[in-house]
């Protein structure tokens, strides 16, 4: 009875297969027909919790792009070596978001990591990056001191949240004379959770603001994953007489505050941060209550660069088939930063750590077509590891799909009026 117990046993733990420290679902495998040995490249972010739509997004997004490389000959430089996904789950908590990041890097054989693309994450994941030399690329992170900690394998291509406020703030100019308004009459508010991104943001929406001289009627933050009630927020800014507001939240908190906004009838214009007011999540959320909402992001799915390269555009195109959704403003991020690291493991015909992380060093808009993905198609890392030429991008919803705007030499769609939904006059 017993070796009958056992010999299931055996049986079960064979057809499981391994499970990867971290957690957060099966790792995923292309297997190798030749019997190369995988590259295992990892993905951390928030795959449970309040905020587990980021790592959702992140990691539908790698599978895409590892699909593509291993369907299409795999790691060329190492035998056609497949790549193997470790997924690695922070969970939403970041004060524990660590513990299973040094539990997979201490195991070893990790080539690099994508993300986590949630700043505060980022953030925590430096120093285990540092000990354990695995270099990770961190797709849409935007909090500017992720790449001022001195960690020597942390990659930001992203824009940061600094760059944001001065392209909103453009943005809104670009607009407002078409709408009949005169910037400096208006009123604004800042609303913001109290993260590390979310206080990014904030400082610098309010330091810019207030430099132009303009009115911030309102300035509110609330705890990160605790707000439950919108209401109060919006009756705030409602008999402030706000205008414009300039929202940094994650995916509940969005959808709270919108949800507030439709029934009190209260329609300012929305020029978001960010994050969540760029995701499918919003539009499952508010239907067709998101057209005309514009927000900042590092990356969105039409910009130029990306609708030009063709490469990007198989995988996208696998994913939003497979996923039936379009692919969203941290999804996409996280297959360029895949890539990128694919690319400097091609570079180095190597899956070393160091290695990938000198390659990285060397990647460019000139020199790499996946690093051109990004925004404009400019852009270098610096020796701190951010990509000194990233610039932010103003998306707007359109017939229930964010369309790029802005700037010119981004955008695919023209901008209408975010409150009537109208087309502007040429």
């Amino acid at each position: 009875m017993r070796m009958k117990r056992l010999f299931l046993l055996l049986a079960v733990l064979v057809i499981a297969g391994p499970v990867f420290a971290g957690g957060g679902g099966e790792a995923s495998s292309g297997g190798s027909a030749s019997g190369v040995q995988p590259v295992k490249i990892a993905f951390y972010g928030s795959i449970s919790g309040v905020n587990s739509e980021s790592g959702r997004q992140g990691m539908l997004a790698v599978k895409a792009a590892q699909q593509y490389v291993n369907e299409n000959g795999g790691i060329k430089a190492l035998g056609g070596a497949p790549i193997e996904i470790v997924p690695i789950d922070g969970t939403s908590d970041s004060a524990q978001g660590v513990l299973p990041l040094e539990r997979a890097l201490s195991a070893g054989g990790i080539s690099g990591i994508v993300g986590s693309a949630q700043s505060a994450f980022a953030l925590i994941s430096l120093p285990i990056l540092q000990k354990y030399r695995v270099p990770a690329v961190t797709a849409s992170a935007a909090n500017g001191t992720i790449t001022q900690k001195g960690c020597e394998f942390i990659f930001q291509p992203a824009a940061k949240a600094a760059q944001f406020s001065p392209m909103q703030l453009d943005f809104l100019r670009f607009i407002a004379p078409k709408m009949g308004k005169t910037v400096s009459d208006l009123k604004f508010a800042i609303v913001f959770e109290n993260s590390a991104w979310g206080e990014d943001n904030a400082k610098a929406n309010s330091r810019d603001l207030s430099e132009a001289g303009l009115t911030i009627a309102v300035n509110e933050n609330y705890e990160a994953g605790k707000l439950s009630d919108a209401s109060p927020i919006v009756t705030k800014m409602k008999n402030a007489g706000v205008d414009v507001v300039f929202p940094s939240c994650y995916a509940n908190d969005a959808k709270l505050l919108m949800t507030a906004m439709n029934a009190m009838k209260y329609k300012p214009i929305i020029i978001a941060g960010g994050s969540a007011f760029t995701w499918p999540s919003l539009l499952n959320d508010l239907g067709q209550d998101v057209n005309g909402i514009c927000s900042a992001d590092g990356w969105v799915w039409d910009t130029k660069p990306t609708l030009e390269f063709a490469e990007f555009t198989k995988i996208r195109e696998r994913y939003e088939r497979e996923n039936g959704e379009f692919i969203p403003g941290q999804g996409g991020p996280s297959i360029i930063s895949f890539m990128l690291i694919v690319e400097a493991i091609e570079n180095g015909k190597s899956a070393d750590s160091v290695s990938v992380r000198d390659e990285l060093r060397k990647l460019n808009a000139d020199n790499s077509a996946w690093f051109k993905a990004y925004s404009t198609g400019r852009g270098s890392f610096d020796n701190s590891g951010h990509n000194a030429g990233s610039v932010p991008v103003i998306l707007q919803w359109q017939n229930e799909k964010p369309r790029c705007v802005y700037p010119p030499e981004a955008a695919s769609a023209d901008v209408m009026d975010p409150l009537t939904l109208k087309p502007f006059a040429k």
